[in-house]
């Protein structure tokens, strides 16, 4: 009996220990696993702020370049010399083509005489608008005071040329045909008086070209569109304040 007694009390104290043993384990796996979370989130919390920081830096270095540019644009707006040298550059731009512009004028419209009843070929080529009489009304606008001219919507300035190429026109290097509409910006009636006073119409109306002229408000003239870098080469700007001075 009492041998059996000391098993029984034996395997009480195992079954205890192992319960101590399975606690002591779990505490320690809950330990290590509450550490690894600590750790992770102390990773997290630092990357956090290290985000927050860096957006609080963009965001100050924004502020600053808007405040910069705010200055800029009062300083621009109202440094006179600025204001003076922008309506230069305006102007120039405006009187060299290089803008689009609107206003009253003329529209001419020139166009092949229809179906002449010839057979001789030179006679052929009396009949059809040629690059000169494209030039002649041109010049005779300029003549009349046109601020803006356009053939086909390609804007004339000082360097372009009409080329007959053929049964077409090269306007700024661009090859057009018939019709040809012609706009000028300046004064209606005086554009006019000049384009029907001097017989230029009229010659090609006897021949049986078709010419029309309109008198139109609001017309639009864009601005040359073609790169200007080639134009002029071998030129040099003259400093006159140097010769001045010698």
């Amino acid at each position: 009996m009492k041998f059996r007694d000391n098993i029984f009390i034996l395997f009480i104290i195992f079954i205890w220990l192992g319960a101590l043993a399975t606690i002591q384990i779990r505490s320690t796996v809950d330990m290590q696993r509450q550490n690894a979370e600590t750790l992770d989130l102390g990773k997290l919390k630092d990357q956090l702020d290290s985000k927050i920081k860096l957006g609080e830096s963009y965001k100050a270095q924004i502020t600053k370049l808007e405040n910069d540019k705010e200055v800029f644009i009062k300083a621009s707006s109202t440094n006179a010399a600025n204001v003076q040298s922008k309506m230069e550059l305006d102007y120039l731009r405006l009187i060299c083509g290089l803008t689009d512009i609107t206003g009253d004028g003329v529209i001419i419209t020139l166009n092949d005489a229809e179906g002449p009843d010839v057979v001789d070929a030179d006679s052929v080529m009396d009949y059809i608008i040629h690059d000169s009489d494209i030039l002649n009304v041109v010049n005779q606008l300029r003549i009349g005071g046109a601020q803006a001219i356009s053939i086909n919507n390609e804007r004339i300035i000082s360097t372009s040329e009409q080329v007959c190429a053929g049964p077409t026109i090269k306007v700024n290097s661009n090859r057009y045909a018939v019709p040809y509409e012609i706009k000028a910006i300046g004064d209606p009636r005086e554009l006019y008086a000049t384009l029907t006073g001097n017989g230029l119409i009229d010659e090609m109306t006897t021949l049986g070209k078709r010419v029309t002229i309109t008198q139109k408000e609001g017309i639009e003239i864009p601005k040359f569109s073609n790169d200007i870098s080639g134009l002029i080469s071998k030129l040099e700007v003259v400093n006159n304040e140097s010769k001045k001075s010698k």
